[in-house]
């Protein structure tokens, strides 16, 4: 292997060493708390009806609503138990030695 084949391929193990060093940093969970939009707003900007007929709060613009609401908080627990599985599993595979408190080979303290 010449000279520069041999930098080349070190230089490019160092850069995948680097990026799995910071790729296992822990890093807080992402809030996914956002906001559902109101009636109002669900009907004004999403659906662009007219202020008269969101005011009249029709039976079946209400039902729409409801199924919206009802998808975007379960798109948002699944959202929040993914991020949750998602640490847990990067917390169980975080083999950091000098981190003892959650390396999975290390004896116990006593």
């Amino acid at each position: 292997m010449s000279n520069r084949a041999a930098s080349l391929l070190r230089n490019v193990l160092f850069a995948a060493v680097a990026t799995s060093m910071v790729s296992t940093v822990a890093l807080p969970a992402p809030d996914y708390g956002e906001d559902i939009l109101s009636f109002d707003m669900w009907c004004l900007e999403m659906q662009l009806y007219p202020m008269t007929r969101c005011d009249s709060r029709r039976p079946g613009d209400v039902k729409d609503y409801q199924q919206y609401r009802t998808a975007v908080e379960q798109y948002q627990q699944e959202r929040a138990n993914r991020a949750k599985r998602e640490q847990s599993l990067k917390q169980r595979l975080d083999r950091d030695p000098l981190n003892a408190k959650r390396d999975p080979l290390a004896k116990p303290a006593g």
